[in-house]
C-alpha cells in the first residue's frame, strides 16, 4: 500500500506535505503525522486499514488540538494517541477520533515516542538546550525520558552524550526491544545508539 503521491507535496486527503511518523491501531486503522520545519499541514491524518481517508485534525498553533511540527505518534494499550508536538514542546493525547484528552510537558521536546505493551513510554528529546530559533526548551538536557503512559510520571533519563551542544541533535527515532534495551536513531551523528538495560 502507498499513501500519498511520490514527489508531490500538498494537503487534503490524497497528499502529504512532510509526513513524519505513522502508527497502526490493532484494527488496522492508520494514523500519520504530517508536518516538519515550516510545514504547511500540521495535522494528524487517519486512514482505514485499506488506505481510505477517514479524517484529519489539527491546524498550526499552540492551542489544544493545534500543532507546530507534529514529529511523532504512538499508541498506548487503551488505544490513545500520543502526538509529539515538537515545536510546542509537549505531547498531546487524543482518542482515535481526534478528541483532545490531555497534554504533557514533562517529557521535554518530543522527537520520537515509543510505548511498550505495559505502557512504559520512551520519549526522545533531540533538541532541548540552547535556543537556535526553533523555540527549544532552555536549560533542559537532550536525551531519552522514560515514564508511564498511564499517569505521565517520568521515572528515568538517558542523557545524550552532547546534552547541551547547540548545533547537535540527539536521538530522534526511537525503539525498544523485548529485553528493554533502548535504541535511538541520531540524525546529525548518523548513528544508531543502543542503551542496554541493567
Amino acid at each position: 500500500m502507498a499513501l500519498g503521491k511520490a514527489g508531490v507535496s500538498g494537503s487534503g486527503p490524497e497528499l502529504f506535505d512532510q509526513p513524519t511518523d505513522v502508527v497502526v491501531a490493532p484494527n488496522g486503522d492508520i494514523f500519520v503525522t504530517d508536518s516538519h520545519r515550516n510545514g504547511r499541514n500540521n495535522r494528524v491524518v487517519k486512514f482505514s486499514k485499506d488506505g481510505r481517508f477517514v479524517k484529519e485534525w489539527g491546524t498550526k498553533g499552540p492551542g489544544r488540538g493545534q500543532f507546530s511540527e507534529p514529529h511523532t505518534i504512538a499508541m498506548d494499550s487503551r488505544g490513545r494517541l500520543f502526538v509529539g508536538d515538537r515545536e510546542n514542546n509537549r505531547i498531546q493525547i487524543f482518542d482515535q477520533d481526534g478528541t483532545f484528552i490531555d497534554e504533557w510537558r514533562q517529557f521535554g521536546r518530543p522527537s520520537g515516542i515509543a510505548i511498550t505493551a505495559d505502557d512504559t513510554m520512551y520519549v526522545a528529546d533531540s533538541e532541548s538546550g540552547p535556543d537556535t530559533g526553533a523555540k527549544e526548551l532552555m536549560g533542559i538536557r537532550k536525551g531519552i525520558r522514560i515514564g508511564s503512559a498511564r499517569d505521565g510520571r517520568v521515572t528515568a533519563f538517558i542523557e545524550d552524550m552532547e546534552p547541551l551542544t547547540p548545533d547537535h541533535s540527539g536521538a530522534e527515532g526511537l525503539g525498544v526491544d523485548r529485553q528493554g534495551n533502548v535504541y535511538g536513531a541520531v540524525v546529525r551523528r548518523q548513528m544508531l545508539e543502543r542503551h542496554v538495560r541493567r
